[in-house]
């Protein structure tokens, strides 16, 4: 095979990898999907996870203080010089030039003022405090991704919309174009028509625009290859997420907030680890019991010709107590300083009960007000669209003001919008309000 041959096959895979690697995905995305991706792809969710397994690995290894601790100690020493005792004019040399020691020692704190058993209730207390972070978390996040979910459908109805007043606007001006040719419009009209007509461009550029952000911030939250595409499967419309809910007093969406909400729920176990943190510091005053215990094997040579047998073997057993007296007054400024850390972690907790109450009134108030403003949009918007429809057969047939018909163009372009934010807020007040008693999880558990 000649060289140039080679060359072109060598370039033809080239382009074939760069064209294969410059090739993107389409995915496909509904509800169920959104919510799928966004509890297992999620960067800041699995992050949030792994901190719950370290906080589990904690948990376990709070319990191996219980155990006692083993540990070999393997020593050679040359002596370089040593040590000479005269007694009555004669000279004594004490001690080997070489020393080998071998020895396997056991440390078991048997009492250490509880320390280790309020650690341990600290850690599972943390452990649970993290569990309740990632369901919050887990919520957080489907939230965020639903509410990005909606706002590019919005995005989409919206950029339509946009077109539809463009190509509206476009067909006005044409026949006024024709009226104005034909001497049935002033110019005053056709200026109008044509300022019409091009107001509408920077709108429908602008929705273009806000349709693609949006797209590319819902990929971020899912973990989606930003160059990928997205073909949404749902359209604008409502949705009743509510379910049992719709029909609760705020009294009672109050009581579900304080009892199901996750954020809430960490807190009372951040108290609880604080106060097992005031144990620790008052059992700093009890004394602490350790027994040790060691097996020793030690020779002393003049070389280093070491044999098994040249070796001693010692075992000892030691119970030790140790009572701190005094010590500065440490102890008593960590129990102080335990205390205050509760009293903060208490203080809290009582303003993150009182925001959740205030949460739960503003999301439920926001709901009542969308579902009052989409009935009055949507009759807004039939009322304008038949406006429309009358503007453009009068004065088609002469009997109205160009006037009349721009003003009915901008009434049905602004309802329209209204329209379509209007269902977006009522679908998006519904997952807030779920958010907020803590129970968003029903809409995937």
């Amino acid at each position: 095979m000649s060289t140039v041959i080679k060359k072109g096959i060598l370039f033809l895979l080239m382009c074939t990898a760069s064209l294969l690697a410059q090739q993107k995905n389409v995915i496909y995305l509904q509800w169920d999907d959104v919510i799928d991706r966004s509890l297992n792809e999620n960067l800041m969710l699995k992050n949030s996870l792994l901190d719950y397994e370290i906080q589990n690995l904690e948990t376990w290894k709070s319990l191996s203080n219980f155990l006692p601790s083993v540990g070999y100690q393997g020593m050679f020493t040359k002596n370089l010089e040593l040590p000479v005792f005269i007694f009555m004019g004669q000279r004594f040399v004490v001690g080997t030039n070489y020393s080998f020691q071998h020895a396997l020692n056991l440390t078991l704190p048997i009492f250490t003022g509880g320390s280790r058993f309020f650690n341990y209730n600290i850690q599972k207390e943390i452990k649970k405090s993290l569990a309740e972070e990632l369901k919050g978390k887990e919520e957080e996040t489907v939230y965020s991704a639903l509410q990005a979910y909606y706002g590019v459908i919005l995005s989409n109805s919206i950029a339509n919309a946009a077109k539809e007043a463009v190509d509206v606007s476009k067909a006005n001006l044409e026949q006024v174009e024709k009226f104005y040719d034909a001497g049935a419009a002033t110019e005053l009209d056709l200026q109008r028509a044509k300022a019409q007509y091009y107001s509408t461009l920077p709108q429908f550029e602008s929705a273009l625009s806000n349709r693609h952000l949006s797209a590319q911030r819902l990929k971020l939250i899912l973990n989606i290859n930003l160059e990928d595409s997205l073909v949404i499967r749902d359209s604008l419309s409502t949705r009743m997420i509510l379910d049992e809910f719709s029909n609760s007093t705020l009294e009672e969406l109050l009581i579900y907030s304080k009892e199901f909400r996750s954020d809430l729920k960490s807190l009372y176990h951040q108290i609880e680890a604080t106060e097992e943190g005031e144990k620790i510091a008052l059992g700093q005053f009890a004394p602490s019991i350790v027994l040790t215990a060691s097996i020793q094997h030690q020779a002393q040579l003049d070389n280093v010709d070491v044999a098994w047998s040249d070796y001693i073997r010692s075992k000892s057993v030691m119970l030790s107590v140790n009572f701190p007296l005094f010590e500065g007054g440490r102890r008593v400024l960590d129990y102080q300083i335990a205390k205050i850390r509760t009293d903060q972690m208490k203080i809290a907790a009582k303003a993150a009960n009182d925001q959740a109450s205030i949460d739960v009134e503003q999301n439920y108030y926001s709901y009542k007000e969308s579902l009052k403003n989409l009935k009055s949009y949507e009759e807004t918007l039939k009322q304008s669209k038949e406006s429309l429809r009358l503007s453009n057969l009068l004065y088609s047939e002469g009997m109205s003001t160009q006037l009349d018909v721009l003003n009915a163009q901008l009434l049905y372009n602004n309802s329209k919008t209204q329209y379509l934010q209007g269902i977006y807020n009522y679908n998006i007040t519904q997952l807030s309000l779920l958010k907020s008693i803590g129970q968003l999880n029903k809409i995937w558990e």
